[in-house]
């Protein structure tokens, strides 16, 4: 018997939360962790992150948009479990974590386009005035400023340059 496998498909996908939900950087941490492990179980390739006070943007390569929507509605509970354990109960309804947008990205540009986007954001949204100095997003590893181990950079060696150091330099040009 042959079993067919799906194919791999890259996806933009966010987690939006209420206002200010992660705006304690040990919350976007304890998020980080929970969606990594996810990515062990779900087998991800993450190439690309960006957590804000109240949203988590991914680029994603995943066996499907089923299993990507499985593995962010595991993240948004098992976060808002832990998030809301020491909440007093009124406060509580006032707490979500949930779905935002799923997009399957078709081509290497709009791949490079989307992260291009949400590595920007914290420089948007007024967070820092470089975007190296942004902790909690994937373009520090792009840049080699520090490698968060779950993001695969790869992808962009081919996009840019089958030279590690060219495409970075490239990438960082990209971004500006």
């Amino acid at each position: 018997m042959v079993c067919c496998q799906r194919a791999r498909k890259i996806y933009y996908q966010t987690l939006e939360g209420s206002r200010c939900l992660l705006a304690d950087e040990r919350d976007k941490k304890k998020l980080l962790d929970i969606l990594f492990a996810i990515e062990k179980e779900e087998e991800w390739l993450v190439y690309a992150f960006c957590l804000t006070d109240d949203c988590a943007y991914l680029v994603i390569e995943a066996n499907g948009i089923s299993s990507v929507r499985k593995g962010v509605l595991h993240a948004a509970s098992e976060f808002l479990d832990r998030y809301c354990a020491d909440l007093a109960h009124p406060r509580r309804r006032q707490v979500f974590l949930r779905n935002g947008i799923t997009k399957e990205l078709a081509s290497m540009g709009e791949i490079a386009a989307q992260c291009r986007r949400i590595h920007r954001l914290p420089l948007e949204k007024g967070y820092v005035s470089r975007l190296g100095d942004y902790w909690w997003s994937s373009y520090i590893t792009y840049a080699g400023d520090y490698e968060w181990k779950m993001v695969d950079c790869r992808i962009f060696s081919l996009y840019f340059s089958a030279d590690p150091e060219i495409a970075r330099q490239r990438l960082l040009q990209f971004h500006q």
